[in-house]
């Protein structure tokens, strides 16, 4: 701005040098010029009081131009409300409680400061039932983001989470229990046969990844890389299961997970007939636990079954048996058990030579008496007692190597044997031998060795024991979707019965799901979500609304279409049976905004199991449409109502009408706020015409003094000046600063009929102001106590309030406001009428955006203190300031221009400066002085060589800094100096600013080198 011409540019001195000129001329005789001359000191004196009328004429063409913009309508900005929310808490036991529209809520008094009050916007339900629970779900994939559900403001969650997005996959899974898994031991194989209709595609049993319970979690099971046929998979041991609980059913589990989800045209793939177990011993199989050979004598003799050992000792005769236990096979009834024995080398331990009589009988104990299981001979086996157990023995009577097997007793018990309390197996020579010792005789002189039959008893190498079940049905089959159980049992026990144990998820479209741990009250309930970032679209402040204006209205109205063609989130609620819609009132504009989400809760809303959570469940759902990027929630908070830093005085008398031309009143507080309600008495209701900008329902009926009156209140309409007013019109001004209401001459606005108290101010709002910015948790007591509420806090930061514009700041407003008459065309206007909106901001700028033709975005920087502290964060606009400068700029924008507003972006750099001295001294005080200047000469409002701040996309360079530092008093020179971009993590020569950006300086190092110390 042009500064305003001086009509007389002379100082005081230049005063009294001029007289002191003009001495010779006028009066020759006057030699003494002395200040200590009296004639000199009245010199002195007429050129003060010249000085003085000097500097009021220089004031002449400020003040011309101060009248100028008054004569223009040119005003000063009041100043504006700041706006808080705050949370109320009921005392414990109370279930609800209404705050009145009005409430007062204050800051605590701190020294000589006053308190800071602010009044709610609305009515409130508080109830003693909150928002604990919050879950998105997306596909397949779900979070859980409670903790952003009425946080602790002692400890809020960093950043925030995407509404309709996943972080944890939804799993659907199998469930199987059977005790049977107990045998899954060393070498112990589990096979899992999924039968499945025969329809192509993938084997689901392979589609599965499968899990046991090992007492501390769900352990991955390894599958055993042998042939397998389709639907069966195969698992080795060990495993150490350990019973655990699933749906109140405790037992050995395992559980398979879909790993991957088919597509539904495909969901023959996972629909399954039957489902069977078996687990069985393969491989080398495992030792007998103990193993005893007990003799004719009775002794038992301890088998190391490491060595080659002999199963009946040396001399094998009716009655010596072999023990085997091995608690690990045997517990499971009716398993295929097998027993390996192997012959020693035969080069060592010659065949065995059973007799023809030879009979071995393997017996268990059924805990009365040893009974049968089979009976074998060197011919094979005999037929008799132990057929019902599949008998089974290729050993030949343990003269060869083989195998010897039957099926598990069920009536087998412990024994004891020799100490050892175990389920044993035992094969006793029941008769005949292995050959008989050499017999010695005397014949004459002679002794001669009868070997007939010669003695060879079985030596082993190795006695091993396996087995194997039949598939048979598991005890309990479970499934698992959408985080609820489900038995299948018994239709996986019944064959050509099909099932499908995963069913398809249950949200066709993305959702956000509410959960409140009691029932809501059938009344209003407000839900306040804080969006992580406001680009417009968010709903309007109350206290902005002034006047509903066609304009206006009209704005609301393409905002609400242009939000519902990109996206359509609706509300639901879940009855007990089904999910049925639930109306609500959606401020955010489908979460693309902070705002409120408003509903009554219908009386059949039920509890229901959700994500494992029993709650009473509200959701919103993505029904159409979608976003390039899902919206952020920072939290969402519950009992909340806005309120504003302000004080509404009701019913306030101006006076009475006279009808004479030019009325003025006064009211009794002030700064008043915008959005007052005035209304005029008047004996009838006027004509349609009249009433036609007055906005909707203008008039009411007045509380006559007679019968026979018509008199009527008549909300009568706030202008800035009458230039455009006709004599019917029912308009006056008012001076928002000074709180004076002006009405019109009769010829340019209609004068107030006469009537006693007829002019009266229905309702107006006083206060606001930068004051009324108070942080979060400093709004902490009522003015006035409400029953039943026990502590009342503003979760969240108050934004928005600006103090009254000053002269200064209106004349460097008004040739753009006259230039752009209001209207947004040019760069240039968008960024003066951002400003001209709030006083709160210092700098706007206009950005090109060249990808996205017939868009302007526009970066804000708010105003901030000169303070050392404030040189060091960065200036950012509150969500509430970007909100209502985007409805204000698009009021006044081009049809067909779409305003982005945004904040501004910072590139953060380091900075290390070696300084030149002569000498060595104390530094400290330099070195402070430098951070502080280099701060300020790359601040966004003080920075740049002018101090109005550092241009956006200006980039950085090394010589700007030297030629800055150098001219720094007590700085002889630089000697280096290096800049590191701290985003890509590099030193740099200089540090590129894209057009929305602004430098960040976030260290500064310092060194320092003596002269001398150069060479």
């Amino acid at each position: 701005m042009i500064p305003s011409p001086k009509l007389d540019d002379r100082k005081y001195q230049d005063i009294v040098d001029e007289a002191i000129s003009l001495i010779p001329r006028y009066a020759p005789e006057w030699t003494n010029h002395n200040p200590a001359d009296p004639g000199i000191t009245l010199l002195e004196l007429a050129a003060w009081m010249t000085d003085l009328l000097v500097t009021r004429l220089n004031q002449v063409p400020e003040k011309n131009y101060v009248a100028f913009l008054n004569l223009l309508g040119i005003k000063l900005h009041a100043p504006r409300a700041a706006k808080a929310l705050l949370q109320f808490k009921l005392t414990e036991g109370v279930a609800m409680q209404r705050v009145p529209t009005g409430s007062q809520a204050q800051t605590p008094q701190a020294g000589d400061d006053s308190t800071v009050t602010f009044e709610t916007a609305r009515e409130a339900v508080i109830t003693s039932v909150a928002l604990d629970r919050c879950f998105s779900s997306f596909e397949n994939t779900y979070a859980d983001n409670s903790r952003y559900a009425n946080p602790d403001l002692k400890a809020l969650p960093e950043g925030g989470f995407e509404v309709f997005a996943g972080a944890q996959r939804i799993d659907r899974y199998i469930y199987l229990m059977d005790p049977r898994f107990a045998g899954v031991g060393e070498s112990a194989l589990l096979r899992v046969y999924l039968g499945c209709p025969e329809r192509g595609g993938r084997d689901l049993a392979r589609m599965l990844e499968w899990q046991y319970w090992n007492g501390e979690r769900w352990k991955e099971m390894i599958q055993a890389p042998i042939e397998v046929d389709r639907g069966e998979v195969a698992f080795f041991g060990p495993m150490a299961f350990v019973p655990t609980m699933v749906n109140d059913v405790e037992g050995l589990w395992i559980r398979g997970r879909l790993a991957e989800v088919p597509d539904p045209r495909n969901q023959g793939e996972t629909e399954i007939d039957t489902i069977r177990t078996r687990v069985e011993v393969a491989g080398e199989g495992v030792l007998p636990e103990k193993a005893f050979a007990n003799l004719d004598n009775g002794a038992f003799i301890p088998l190391d079954l490491g060595k080659n050992t002999f199963p009946f000792g040396k001399e094998p005769k009716p009655d010596c048996v072999l023990y085997l236990a091995c608690d690990e096979l045997v517990q499971t009834p009716e398993a295929y058990i097998s027993i390996d024995l192997q012959l020693a080398d035969q080069g060592a331990f010659p065949r065995p030579a059973p007799s023809d009589q030879l009979v071995l009988a393997w017996e268990f104990w059924d805990g009365k008496r040893w009974r049968f299981l089979g009976r074998s001979s060197p011919r094979g086996i005999l037929p008799g007692a132990g057929d019902e157990y599949g008998y089974h023995d290729d050993t030949r009577a343990i003269s060869q190597s083989g195998v010897v097997s039957f099926r598990r007793p069920k009536d087998m018990e412990t024994v004891d044997i020799n100490g050892e309390v175990k389920r044993w197996i035992r094969c006793r020579i029941e008769k005949g031998d292995y050959g008989v010792p050499p017999e010695f005789a005397l014949e004459g002189d002679k002794w001669i060795t009868k070997d007939e039959r010669p003695l060879r008893p079985p030596a082993l190498r190795s006695i091993s024991l396996k087995y194997r079940e039949d598939y048979r049905d598991v005890k309990a089959a479970m499934t698992y979707n959408d985080f609820a159980f489900t038995d299948v049992t018994e239709v996986a026990r019944t064959e050509y019965t099909i099932f499908q144990p995963f069913t398809p998820k249950s949200d066709e479209s993305p959702a956000l799901y509410l959960g409140f741990a009691a029932k809501l009250p059938n009344e209003h309930t407000a839900l306040y979500f804080q969006m992580e970032e406001e680009l417009g679209l968010g709903s309007l402040p109350s206290d902005e609304a002034d006047v509903l204006t066609p304009e206006l209205t009209q704005y609301e109205t393409m905002k609400k279409l242009s939000w519902e063609s990109e996206q359509r989130v609706v509300w639901e609620y879940y009855n007990g049976k089904s999910w049925e819609a639930l109306p609500a009132t959606d401020d955010t504009a489908g979460f693309t905004g902070s705002g409120f989400v408003s509903f009554i809760a219908p009386d059949d809303l039920d509890k229901t199991a959700k994500f494992t959570e029993e709650r009473y469940w509200v959701r919103a759902r993505l029904e159409m449409g979608g976003y390039v990027k899902f919206p952020r929630v920072r939290r969402i908070l519950s009992n909340v109502v806005e309120a504003y830093h302000h004080q509404t005085i009701n019913d306030e008398v101006l006076g009475n009408g006279d009808g004479t031309p030019l009325q003025q009143y006064k009211l009794l507080h002030g700064p008043v706020l915008s959005g007052e309600v005035l209304e005029v008495r008047e004996r009838e209701t006027p004509r349609e015409a009249d009433l036609a900008d007055l906005g909707p329902n203008p008039v009411r009926k007045a509380e006559p003094d007679n019968a026979d009156s018509n008199e009527v209140w008549v909300r009568w309409r706030q202008v800035d000046s009458f230039f455009e007013s006709t004599p019917t019109s029912r308009h006056y001004t008012i001076d928002y600063l000074t709180g004076t209401v002006a009405f019109g001459d009769g010829r340019r606005g209609m004068a107030p009929p006469t009537g006693r108290n007829g002019v009266v101010m229905r309702t107006y709002k006083i206060g606001g102001g930068a004051t009324g910015n108070v942080n979060t948790g400093t709004i902490t007591s009522m003015v006035r106590a409400l029953s039943y509420i026990d502590t009342v806090t503003n979760p969240l930061p108050a934004t928005g309030g600006s103090d009254r514009e000053s002269v200064e700041d209106a004349k460097r407003r008004a040739p753009y406001t006259i230039k752009s008459r209001d209207r947004a065309v040019t760069a240039e206007d968008f960024e003066m009428l951002a400003l001209r909106a709030s006083t709160s901001l210092a700098r706007a700028k206009c950005v090109p955006d060249r990808s996205n033709r017939g868009q302007i975005t526009l970066v804000l920087i708010p105003k901030a203190e000169t303070r050392a502290e404030d040189l060091n964060r960065r200036l950012l606009p509150s969500h509430e300031i970007m909100r209502y400068i985007k409805r204000y700029l698009d009021e006044r924008r081009l049809v067909g221009t779409i305003v982005n507003v945004i904040k501004p972006r910072y590139k953060d750099l380091s900075i290390k400066v070696t300084l030149l001295r002569r000498t060595v001294g104390t530094s400290d005080r330099l070195r402070r002085e430098i951070e502080i200047k280099l701060r300020r000469f790359l601040h966004p409002l003080f920075g740049g060589r002018d101090g109005k701040g550092w241009e956006f996309g200006r980039p950085v360079l090394k010589s700007d800094l030297v030629h800055y530092i150098e001219e720094i008093p007590g700085v002889d020179g630089v000697d280096s100096i290096d800049i590191r971009d701290e985003h890509k993590d590099v030193t740099v020569e200089h540090v590129r600013i894209d057009d929305d950006e602004l430098p960040f300086l976030i260290n500064v190092n310092i060194a320092e080198k003596v002269r001398d110390d150069i060479r």
